[in-house]
């Protein structure tokens, strides 16, 4: 069992985890690897800003209206 990562390998498990449950081992090297790497952090934040960017801009798009808005 490899729990050591590089920041590419984390890179791809970060996207990778959008589109499919990441096993327990995987999950455990992310954590190890963003309690040491500042910039993989902030790319996983980066990541979850866009995902839930996107999901708004999708309710926009398909014309629901955003909370508080009549």
């Amino acid at each position: 069992m490899d729990l050591k990562r590089s920041c590419r390998d984390v890179t791809r498990l970060v996207l990778e985890g959008e589109d499919r449950e990441l096993t327990a081992t995987e999950r455990l090297a992310l954590e190890m690897h963003w309690r040491i790497c500042t910039a993989c952090r902030k790319f996983r934040e980066q990541a979850r800003l866009m995902r839930g960017a996107m999901a708004r801009w999708r309710g926009y798009r398909d014309g629901d209206e955003p909370p508080g808005e009549t």
